[in-house]
């Protein structure tokens, strides 16, 4: 019999802080992750997220069963990850093509400041997001991953505001056009050493 799942998201700063006497533990539960697209993803993971949290410079939270972690017996080592996200805030350059409807669309207020084009907009990002390749496809999608991060900054957005999401990802077809499918526009391209990425933004 298939057991039921409640997935929901566990915040990497509680993980770090109940393995806090067992660094291998930690090592191992988050390289039970894989994501056979893109290893950058899991390298993160790995290498940068746990620094990352303890910097402040972003927050990662894992996607879970709720379930599995309430069963009798339970033990992190034996953790599904069924995928993770990380958040953070940034600053979007505007591009100087960029319209002043386009501005005041971003701004919400207006398109300049002391008479020049407002260039500067904080977002929210959505810096990784990404399913555990070592999970059955089905389990969890790309668009439930999503809303788990729309939940999370929506937290946000209630105690300090804010107005808009930043996406940065490959210029790959499929990848480019789940977010557009999820209301995210595209908003410029930058370069990359490996692959062309683009910025893509959504209004909260």
């Amino acid at each position: 019999m298939q057991r039921f799942t409640k997935k929901n998201t566990f915040a990497l700063t509680d993980l770090i802080n109940r393995t806090s006497e067992d660094t291998e533990l930690l090592n191992n539960i988050l390289a039970s992750f894989s994501c056979e697209q893109d290893g950058d993803i899991r390298n993160f993971l790995l290498n940068r997220a746990v620094l990352f949290e303890n910097l402040a410079k972003s927050r990662t939270y894992l996607i879970v069963d709720e379930n599995q972690m309430n069963l009798p017996g339970f033990k992190l080592a034996d953790l599904t990850i069924y995928g993770y996200i990380s958040l953070s805030v940034k600053v979007f350059k505007a591009p100087e093509t960029m319209s002043n409807r386009q501005r005041l669309l971003l701004d919400g207020f207006s398109a300049k400041e002391h008479g020049e084009p407002i260039d500067h907009f904080p977002c929210y990002l959505i810096g990784q997001l990404a399913r555990n390749s070592n999970v059955i496809k089905d389990e969890i999608s790309g668009t439930e991953l999503l809303g788990f991060a729309f939940d999370l900054i929506g937290e946000a957005v209630d105690l300090v505001g804010g107005r808009n999401i930043l996406v940065e990802c490959h210029n790959t077809k499929k990848l480019v056009q789940f977010y557009l499918d999820n209301g995210f526009n595209k908003i410029s391209q930058i370069p990359d050493e490996d692959c062309e990425m683009v910025q893509l933004m959504r209004k909260i």
